[in-house]
């Protein structure tokens, strides 16, 4: 058996353990020059018919070397002539010599995204073998990486595929000797002044040598093992995070802190990287010390909170976490809302009000904050429903001289952050709710009110997923209170 049908079996075997490609996929292949690429495109046009695939080669040339960049677009247009396979080439930069290797990352992300949604393929598929797993392994480790860092390149991630990983550079290079195929080697490689560079010229023969021979081995191996466990830690995330969850919506989550302190940090790490990359879009931005800045909300009392990449923002508020994504939740300043009395519904804010005339009402007027009984004959149409404004007064229900609502809010623990998204009611002269905290005293029913107004508000924000909602009392069983 050749070298290129023992290559063909192991991919065809890595893929499907690894569930990486289907028949019909269309792939885009990044392809440099070098050896690993250039055997990639080998074993996948070999594959192309036996998986029905649509192959399309990407070749960037960074501009970096000159002439050497220049030969190396040429190796690949006539390597991609000869297999029969369309080539797109696209020059880069040239970049900056600082930060030279992340700044060539960025740009060579963007550029192979581009292609991807221009030419309406599938997935990027890229030439990282074992060598390179072992240099991102010992590199996170050394960057003092966590469980995802050390998992190193993923066979999977988002567009991206990774299919060599379970080669060697040595086994790719002896696969091109036998083919007779000649690869173009990156001078830029020798460079000791970039990280990778020295970790794989220096530091890793040197720990081959002095420490253990088989180190690509079992760093790639350890690789996988933290692959796995971490899929395992994201899959019991799930769960937990359904237990922890209070409430959630569109930009929004709230989980409950007491259930989620219950947890191991490293679970606690994987619950809240599933809301963060739920709200961001993105699970590449949640590291560690993300995790320990909320961590920091835990202590003391009242609220605090921290902002995150992505315009991410989490509150402590009490014993609950509130995540919001201040970008997709960011509320439109709202005019007040002017009601006659004959209206009988009226979206403000995230809620929905209805109002409706009753000659009797329930014994318990104000178990449910939301929804309000008023005396309809004192109050004075037309009502407006607005939000807070600077010397704001009321008489609280129960009390009988007038208090800042500032100092209400306060007394009531209402954080900050939430004053402006409630619901003030108001006729011509005074306050008459608080919506979902408390009615004026004035326009509460006595025992004289023979006609009354109920409000009921409903969140405009997406049903609950749990089934219970709510703050329940010792003993209740009263399904008003639940939204």
């Amino acid at each position: 058996m050749s070298l290129v049908e023992k290559a063909l079996h192991k991919l065809t075997k890595y893929i499907e353990s690894q569930n990486l490609i289907a028949s019909g996929d269309k792939l885009l292949l990044g392809c440099s020059g070098g050896a690993d690429s250039l055997a990639m495109l080998l074993l996948f046009t070999r594959l192309r018919t036996q998986l029905d695939l649509s192959l399309l080669v990407l070749h960037l040339n960074h501009q970096s070397r000159g002439p050497e960049n220049e030969r190396e677009a040429e190796l690949v247009k006539s390597y991609c002539q000869k297999l029969n396979v369309p080539l797109v080439i696209r020059k880069l930069g040239p970049l900056s010599r600082a930060d030279f290797e992340n700044q060539a990352h960025l740009s060579r992300a963007r550029e192979f995204e581009l292609i991807l949604r221009l030419y309406k393929f599938d997935k990027i598929v890229l030439g990282h073998h074992k060598n390179d797993q072992a240099e991102t392994v010992l590199m996170n480790l050394i960057r003092g990486a966590g469980i995802n860092g050390m998992s190193g390149i993923k066979p999977i991630s988002g567009d991206y595929l990774h299919p060599l990983l379970s080669f060697t550079h040595a086994e790719l290079c002896d696969l091109l000797k036998e083919e007779g195929i000649t690869w173009a080697e990156d001078s830029s490689n020798e460079d000791n002044s970039f990280r990778r560079n020295y970790l794989r010229n220096s530091l890793i023969p040197q720990i081959r040598e002095e420490l253990n021979p088989n180190l690509i081995e079992k760093l790639s191996r350890q690789a996988m093992i933290n692959y796995q466990a971490e899929q395992i830690l994201r899959e019991a995330a799930v769960r937990q995070l359904k237990k922890a969850t209070i409430d959630q919506g569109q930009g929004w989550w709230i989980l409950d802190l007491s259930l989620l302190t219950k947890l191991r940090e490293i679970e606690q790490y994987y619950v809240l990287k599933k809301v963060v990359t739920a709200l961001s879009g993105t699970d590449r931005d949640f590291f560690w010390h993300s995790f320990e800045e909320i961590l920091g909300l835990y202590s003391g009392g009242g609220s605090k909170f921290t902002t995150l990449q992505h315009g991410i923002t989490v509150r402590k508020v009490y014993q609950e976490l509130h995540f919001s994504n201040v970008i997709a939740t960011k509320e439109v300043v709202q005019e007040p809302l002017v009601l006659d009395e004959d209206r009988n519904r009226a979206v403000f804010l995230n809620y929905r009000f209805s109002f409706k005339y009753l000659k009797v009402v329930p014994k318990n007027l104000f178990e449910n904050p939301n929804i309000i009984y008023l005396d309809a004959d004192k109050i004075e149409f037309p009502i407006t429903i607005r939000t807070r404004t600077s010397g704001d007064r009321f008489i609280p229900r129960g009390m009988k001289d007038l208090k800042k609502l500032k100092d209400f809010f306060i007394d009531e623990k209402v954080p900050k952050f939430e004053r402006d998204n409630i619901a003030v009611f108001a006729d011509g002269r005074k306050i008459i709710w608080i919506a979902g905290y408390r009615a004026d005293q004035r326009v509460c029913p006595d025992e004289k009110s023979v006609r009354y107004l109920q409000i009921t508000a409903e969140s405009l924000h997406e049903k609950p997923k749990r089934a219970a909602n709510r703050t329940r009392k010792q003993g209740e069983d009263n399904e008003l209170n639940e939204l």
